[in-house]
């Protein structure tokens, strides 16, 4: 049996297994080592082997296993040292202002030289407008209220980097009805449209690379999808907890770019795309072809539809692999916006993606009899892959 199909039972006997046995291991060596000067030395010289990994479909986003881009390893505070081998240190434990008297009632233009990094800073504004060329920003927090517009508006000519950053309303400090125990609020409204911000947007044609940023209380990322020698990039990103989702007044989007169409060369690898919402977790929603897009070992839950590759089935070489898809934030339509896939006929790939679902979800459309097996296209579940 392939091990993303491991039982939950059986998967969490290993871990206690794991755990008692380094329990253990860790008591002989305090017993070893009491009343003896280098006894502590000796207990932190040994570190006790790791409780065996949870396998993907077994995990959920704050769920403590760390598996997903969740509140744990997300977002400026969990900033590690050389952040994308640029020689920082580790988060510090501070932000320092861009400048004094920020305020959420009031625009700040931000330049900086070509090619400049910038960490460990808090931008506080109505809208944060950048200026600058090849910026890298590492560990910084962007927060605001900004209903129906940009917190972050982006003049670059080519590329951009956002790690281990987060984007947030200004007026919380958490996710309305996200308490750390799930992977976004099971209730509506989330954060109030009064209290909100919208879009981060590129107003020029820099790709961005996006990594193990936190972004929540908006209503989508709208940012260029890439070019054949620039892919845009969203890696390990924890993207949740929409903004005002009881009402119809945000087009509520994930990760959002270029939805006229005619876009791709696009990466998404590895990100929590959870939300109660009603349009996608990935929104390609427009007539254009889109190309060269890989969405890989993702976890998905929630939306109006979770996917949408085009509104009409012209998208080729189109990548959709070992993703985790969940029943557990309720959904108002499906997976995949009209069941739309080309398929092999235009290059492209759906293979290993699962559903996961448990007692009690959200999503009514699923039962726990679901749970680990192959998600086709058109939303059905399978014992077998699908092959088209």
């Amino acid at each position: 049996m392939p091990s993303q199909l491991l039982s939950r039972p059986v998967n969490r006997l290993i871990r206690w297994a794991g755990a008692t046995a380094a329990a253990a291991l860790a008591t002989s060596f305090l017993m070893a080592g009491a009343g003896t000067p280098d006894g502590q030395a000796a207990v932190a010289a040994v570190k006790p082997p790791a409780a065996p990994a949870v396998a993907a479909i077994d995990a959920r986003p704050n769920d403590g296993s760390g598996y997903w881009p969740d509140f744990s390893n997300t977002g400026y505070a969990h900033t590690p040292a050389n952040a994308g081998g640029l020689g920082l240190g580790a988060y510090p434990g501070k932000l320092t202002d861009y400048t004094a008297g920020m305020s959420p009632d009031k625009p700040l233009r931000v330049e900086y030289p070509d090619n400049s990094v910038i960490s460990f800073t808090r931008f506080t504004a109505l809208k944060t407008i950048i200026y600058g060329d090849n910026l890298t920003f590492v560990g910084c927090l962007f927060e605001g209220t900004n209903p129906n517009d940009n917190l972050v508006q982006i003049y670059s000519d080519t590329n951009v980097k956002f790690l281990y950053s987060t984007f947030k309303p200004s007026s919380y400090a958490m996710p309305p009805g996200n308490d750390g125990t799930v992977s976004s609020s099971h209730t509506e409204p989330g954060t109030p449209f009064d209290d909100s911000w919208q879009l981060v947007t590129t107003m020029k044609e820099a790709v961005a690379v996006m990594d193990h940023n936190d972004i929540w209380g908006n209503a989508g990322m709208i940012m260029v999808t890439g070019f054949p020698d620039r892919p845009s990039t969203w890696t390990n990103n924890y993207i949740h907890d929409m903004a005002d989702t009881s009402h119809d007044v945000y087009h509520h989007d994930g990760i959002g770019p270029q939805s006229d169409g005619d876009g791709g060369n696009m990466i998404v690898r590895h990100n929590t795309l959870a939300s109660l919402g009603n349009t996608n977790g990935l929104a390609l929603q427009g007539t254009g072809v889109y190309q060269n897009v890989s969405v890989t070992d993702n976890y998905i839950s929630g939306w109006g539809y979770a996917l949408s590759i085009g509104t009409i089935n012209n998208a080729k070489n189109i990548t959709v692999t070992g993703n985790v898809f969940s029943a557990e934030l309720d959904q108002l339509y499906g997976f995949l916006y009209g069941g739309i896939w080309g398929g092999t006929a235009r290059g492209s790939t759906w293979r290993n993606n699962l559903l996961q679902a448990r007692a009690g979800d959200g999503n009514p459309g699923y039962s726990t009899a679901d749970h680990g097996k192959y998600l086709w296209p058109a939303g059905t579940t399978h014992t077998t892959d699908y092959t088209g």
